[in-house]
């Protein structure tokens, strides 16, 4: 791969479908409960009919188990979801280890158990009852801990995020009080104006239209700044 992200960036965080990302593999916990029903029924003496449908819906699963670690592994990528997000989950899987260790085990696991449910005489009881105390415990363990490391960079990239819509608010007050003053100076120069073409009659008629067009500037300004100040306080009370 020839790219990662290490979190989620502020411009992304509420683009991009994380959550469903962070499903695909959160959910192989229950792909290998699921996994495990249908070897049992495979290996049950299921008529053939019935077979050909079990073993097909067997092959996807462990085909998508399969396929969630190699995104994992950077080796692959969500077709169905956007690139960068497969580089994500595999750069957060990196420095995991002991967690990635056991997902490949039960992938590897999986494949044979699978290879063997299609043999004649069907899987082991000893091998399917393997299967499934490893997925119910040291998989889902690793699974569990390591959509909790993921979803934990979520939260960081939200904090992030707001950390910059904070220092943009900051800043958008330092400008709205540079507005709020030439609001004033603009509105100081209307009554100016107004008291000039006043005093001037009839010469002063064009003065007093350009009065009134930096009265209503000035209604403007404040307005736009009135607006504005109550989008930054509705920031403020969010952090």
């Amino acid at each position: 791969m020839q790219r990662s992200l290490s979190v989620p960036s502020a411009s992304t965080i509420d683009a991009l479908p994380y959550r469903d990302a962070i499903d695909r593999v959160a959910t192989t916990r229950a792909l290998v409960v699921r996994i495990a029903l249908n070897v049992s029924l495979l290996s049950g003496g299921e008529r053939e009919a019935d077979r050909e449908a079990l073993l097909s819906t067997l092959q996807a699963q462990t085909q998508k188990l399969r396929h969630t670690l190699e995104v994992l592994q950077g080796t692959s990528t969500f077709s169905d979801l956007p690139e960068e997000l497969s580089l994500w989950l595999a750069h957060l899987a990196q420095d995991q280890n002991d967690h990635m260790r056991i997902i490949r085990r039960m992938a590897d696991l999986t494949d044979t158990l699978t290879a063997a449910a299609q043999s004649p005489d069907g899987a082991s009881a000893s091998s399917l009852q393997s299967y499934i105390a490893l997925g119910q415990a040291e998989f889902f363990d690793a699974v569990t801990r390591l959509t909790d490391h993921v979803w934990a960079q979520v939260e960081n990239g939200r904090s992030q995020q707001l950390e910059v819509a904070m220092q943009s608010a900051t800043r958008l007050g330092e400008g709205l009080s540079r507005l709020e003053r030439i609001g004033k100076y603009v509105r100081s120069m209307s009554i100016n104006a107004s008291v000039e073409a006043s005093r001037a009659g009839d010469a002063g008629k064009g003065l007093a239209i350009i009065a009134q067009e930096f009265k209503v500037l000035a209604e403007e300004v404040q307005q736009l700044t009135l607006s504005a100040r109550e989008d930054i306080e509705s920031i403020e009370a969010s952090h």
